[in-house]
């Protein structure tokens, strides 16, 4: 079965809410032209937009990638087995966004508090002992504490990294870096004027299964 688009997607969520494209529009913080573009799909949103609008909607951020059944619930527990949608892979390295396939679920323990999985590619987190292929389980929440390892979307993109804010004296926060667990790679540092890219955490990591 093929991938389901987001446009398809967010107008049949549209149609059984019994919205119109102004009212969606209104509830997204956005115009009725972009949802229209949305819909005829000559325009694709950034992940990271996804994510604000799944909040927006109440609804799983798996459900709007494509990567959920619109009547299916996001996560189940059976037997005391935890089962959630991987949604793709996740860099250790360089962010990516690779989406996941239809219907991939993972599963963990019932007492692992998680929504929903990403698959490890690269080798900047082997300090933590997160290699390329692992199951890395992410529990959904817009903020972490330092030192903390987070799924982030920089723009369109996915990375998992530690997250170190350096405040100014008042405690506000100037920039925010992005730290890998191998020192073969760099911390990406986001804040500052001039700053473009739109940053969001999307959860906390809470548990990894190995692939060795």
């Amino acid at each position: 079965m093929n991938k389901r688009e987001f446009g398809d997607i967010l107008r049949q969520l549209r149609i059984s809410r019994g919205l119109s494209q102004d009212e969606l529009a209104a509830i997204l913080h956005t115009t009725k032209q972009v949802i229209s573009r949305y819909e005829t799909k000559q325009r694709v949103p950034k992940i990271s937009v996804v994510a604000e609008y799944a909040e927006r909607l109440g609804v799983p951020l798996a459900l709007l990638t494509g990567n959920a059944d619109a009547s299916a619930p996001d996560v189940q527990i059976i037997d005391g087995v935890r089962r959630v949608p991987i949604l793709g892979g996740v860099a250790c390295g360089e962010p990516i966004y690779k989406p996941g396939d239809e219907g991939e679920y993972a599963t963990i323990e019932e007492h692992v508090r998680c929504d929903f999985a990403l698959i490890a590619q690269g080798d900047s987190m082997t300090g933590d002992r997160i290699y390329s292929g692992d199951t890395v389980f992410i529990r959904k929440q817009q903020t972490v504490r330092d030192g903390e390892i987070a799924a982030v979307a920089l723009d369109n993109e996915l990375t998992l990294k530690r997250i170190r804010r350096l405040r100014a004296p008042d405690g506000t926060v100037l920039f925010t870096q992005l730290l890998p667990s191998n020192p073969s790679y760099s911390p990406i540092e986001v804040g500052g004027e001039g700053e473009t890219r739109s940053v969001r955490i999307l959860g906390k990591a809470v548990a990894v299964r190995f692939v060795i």
